[in-house]
């Protein structure tokens, strides 16, 4: 049941209340790791191997620009092989990005590094998602860069042929996802090159994710923090061979959610304890709330009595894609739950704080959001009620979530969506009993 991805956005599915969850799947492998090897996989002489990969929109929209810039890419069983000669060709059409942001991020920069002219754009939602500051820290390297519509929103429009290289800066506050572009291309200027990082950076450890993907394909850059990144000229990419991709919090934070709220006992295959993701903080906050999680050989395994939890505080600015699913969580405990540092959630694939708040009212949770948090009124249990997913996969997965344990049910209009990330969703939940059908 694994939804196709690029599907017209119309699937109405009803989530209604499950009694238990029970059995084992194996995690959405990560995106967030996918992404990154192929892009390093395309810098590098010669061919590599990422087992494993999530096959989603995003990343087989970064697979498609692998191809543009001049990789030979062929997929396996469970594996992609990607043949590059570690120089990029001019794309002979428009570099099209989906609705990833993380994709549109890192293309435009290591766009620099073909020669001649490359654009890039995504969907509707990602037009209106900022890259401008981006833009400016790729000037400040040499690189001739523009907003098509000058208004620092894409399309992307950059004038390759290199980098020339030197000191840029970039604010740290908007998104992590400009660093790690910045990170691909340092190592390839003409000179010694430096980035400062200003503000109060967020998402930080999606940047020691990069910097972990940088130092397998053997490329070195100097760090101080997060404020202070240096790289050396000369460097070229050296490919592993192969690169094996984990399980993914990100995803798996809706199962473990409904585990949480329901009586279970599931494994998950594919999450490693010792992984650097910065979302596998879900792990510790239902731990903090009383769900029993351990890890063994290769999987985590999950085991909840179903009891009613307690509301809890948490701050996400490190890890925003786990506000959804949290949202989902704090309706099954009871009193306020708050959850702070979520700013930047107003530049997602929806305005996630009004997606939020304007779904659990609708179904009868009580709201309250400011700037940066959001207050949830739990009372252990949901009502039910049609519902709408924004176009945005994890406004989606909250909503299903909550259809599990509510009284009545919960349709999600426009679920399809869930194929940005995880198109095996409904698959996944069917295996460990949820209970769900189409409407309409």
């Amino acid at each position: 049941m694994r939804i196709a991805a690029g599907r017209d956005r119309s699937l109405k599915v009803l989530f209604t209340a499950t009694d238990r969850l029970e059995g084992s799947i194996h995690s959405q492998p990560s995106k967030s790791y996918t992404i990154r090897y192929l892009v390093a996989s395309l810098l590098s002489e010669g061919v590599t191997v990422i087992e494993n990969p999530s096959i989603c929109d995003d990343t087989l929209a970064v697979v498609k620009a692998c191809e543009a810039f001049g990789a030979k890419v062929e997929s396996g069983r469970d594996l992609i092989r990607i043949s590059s000669t570690g120089y990029l060709e001019i794309p002979n059409a428009i570099i099209d990005c989906g609705g990833s942001a993380t994709a549109i991020r890192i293309l435009s920069a290591v766009a620099s590094l073909a020669p001649g002219i490359t654009v890039l754009t995504g969907d509707e939602s990602l037009r209106s998602r900022p890259i401008g500051p981006l833009i400016d820290a790729l000037r400040r390297l040499g690189v001739e860069a523009y907003s098509t519509r000058m208004n620092g929103l894409p399309p992307v429009i950059v004038f390759g042929g290199g980098i020339p290289g030197g000191c840029t800066w970039i604010d740290g506050s908007i998104s992590s996802q400009y660093v790690s572009g910045l990170l691909f291309v340092l190592p390839k200027a003409r000179k010694k090159s430096s980035l400062k990082v200003i503000g109060e950076i967020e998402s930080k450890g999606y940047i020691d994710l990069t910097l972990s993907v940088l130092e397998r394909f053997r490329v070195k850059v100097e760090r101080s923090g997060y404020s202070y990144f240096e790289a050396e000229v000369g460097q070229d990419y050296r490919s592993p061979a192969t690169c094996r991709v984990p399980g993914d919090y990100s995803s798996s934070s809706f199962i473990l959610v409904a585990c949480s709220i329901l009586p279970s006992k599931v494994r998950i295959y594919d999450l490693v304890e010792s992984d650097i993701q910065p979302d596998r903080l879900i792990v510790d906050i239902v731990r903090d709330l009383g769900v029993n999680v351990r890890f063994g050989s290769g999987y985590l395994e999950i085991e909840s009595c179903g009891d009613t939890l307690n509301g809890f505080e948490v701050d996400v600015r490190d890890s925003p894609d786990l506000a959804p699913p949290l949202a989902a969580l704090a309706c099954f405990c009871k009193g306020v739950s708050r959850i702070k540092g979520c700013r930047r959630l107003r530049f997602k694939e929806s305005d996630r704080l009004k997606a939020i708040s304007s779904e659990l009212t609708r179904i009868g949770v009580k709201v309250e959001v400011n700037e940066d948090a959001i207050s949830i009124h739990g009372s252990g249990r949901v009502d039910g009620g049609y519902t709408y997913s924004w176009g945005d996969h994890r406004i989606a997965m909250m909503l299903a979530v909550l259809g599990l344990g509510s009284r009545r049910g919960v349709v999600v209009d426009g679920f399809d969506c869930v194929s940005k990330s995880y198109p095996k969703f409904l698959s996944d939940l069917e295996a460990i009993g949820g209970r769900f059908s189409f409407v309409g």
